[in-house]
């Protein structure tokens, strides 16, 4: 039982670190956004891509030692969570996978948060593109546009920026 403890313990501070990779990883990605550096946004999101396969192979690991735990204590081989786990370990044990779980919840919590910020950025981006398209466009708004000898005009609905008619 011990050794599978290690082993669990040992999982998990690979985990916290992995997540905290992940959390740097995105906020990398969240700088490059704010730069508007395309090769640092791909960048980022293959090494992201690499270190969310690590975390999911963590976390399948993870699941198999718990039921492996759980079953050498008798409450089952399913899936046990790591607090229904910590309440039936000696209490310094438990104290420490507690902590441990506490510090993966945060990491999870601040990783949400900046990938949220991070779909904020990217729709903003998306809605200026699409603004600036439509200013190139079609722009109905009565705004001035270049005719193609280059002078100025009113616009009108129907005319784009720069007007190709002649």
């Amino acid at each position: 039982m011990e050794t599978l403890l290690q082993d669990l313990r040992a999982l998990l501070a690979r985990q916290v670190e992995n997540l905290k990779t992940l959390e740097s990883l995105i906020r990398q990605q969240q700088d490059a956004l704010v730069k508007r550096d395309v090769g640092a946004i791909l960048e980022s999101v293959a090494a992201e891509e690499e270190c969310l396969r690590c975390v999911q192979q963590m976390e399948r690991d993870r699941s198999r030692l718990m039921a492996r735990i759980s079953g050498v204590l008798g409450l089952g081989d399913g899936g046990i969570t790591l607090r229904q786990l910590t309440e039936n370990l000696d209490p310094t044990v438990g104290e420490e996978l507690r902590s441990t779980g506490e510090t993966i919840r945060e990491a999870l919590e601040n990783i949400g948060r900046v990938n949220r910020e991070n779909q904020m950025l990217i729709q903003h981006s998306l809605e200026f593109v699409h603004e600036m398209l439509g200013v190139l466009t079609q722009d109905g708004s009565g705004k001035q546009i270049y005719e193609c000898s280059g002078t100025l005009r009113t616009g009108s609905p129907g005319h784009a920026l720069v007007d190709r008619t002649t």
